[in-house]
């Protein structure tokens, strides 16, 4: 079982892109995608979009280069290709907040976010300015997106609660899936 990485051929926004997969499990993959920097809610349901950069430090990390059918035909033999209709869409904004020198729950972000994301976000250890908090849905998951000016800490997260730093540490996001 591998990851795998096919060509960067894919242009968005003046860049060329890759898919980023497993043909194991999704948890490989996370694991993998955290090796490389990238953000938890950059995952597209069952790939990563991967700029060519990115694709390259993946190769070098021991990901498997191949061409799209070859990625393609495994993540289906393995089961784990998502029909497009059950494909995650785009992530919604539903709240931010400034930071500050105070707590870092933001006032009014309770009763935005789940419980379990406001009780990891004010978990977090943050030795330094929080810079802004945001919330956002898509579909069942639901993220909270702090950023600070030094490393942020996290101790123990309530059960379900994903949690990933980016940034130097200074980025944090936590996920839930409420399915």
């Amino acid at each position: 079982m591998a990851i795998l990485v096919d060509e960067a051929i894919w242009p968005w926004r003046g860049r060329r892109w890759a898919h980023l997969v497993s043909d194991a499990g999704y948890e490989e993959l996370h694991a993998f995608a955290a090796g490389l920097g990238l953000r938890r809610m950059a995952f597209q349901g069952d790939h990563y979009d991967v700029t060519a950069e990115v694709r390259d430090h993946a190769l070098a990390l021991g990901a498997e280069s191949v061409g799209g059918r070859e990625l393609l035909g495994r993540l289906k033999s393995a089961g784990l290709r998502l029909a497009p209709g059950r494909r995650p869409g785009a992530w919604d904004e539903v709240g931010r907040w400034p930071g500050g020198d105070g707590a870092p729950v933001p006032e009014g972000l309770v009763g935005t976010a789940p419980k379990p994301l406001v009780e990891a976000l004010a978990a977090a250890r943050v030795d330094g300015t929080v810079v802004e908090v945001s919330a956002w849905r898509r579909g069942d998951e639901a993220a909270l997106v702090m950023s600070a000016k030094a490393p942020i800490g996290v101790g123990t997260l309530p059960s379900g609660v994903e949690h990933r730093l980016t940034d130097g540490g200074r980025l944090l996001e936590l996920l839930v899936d409420g399915s």
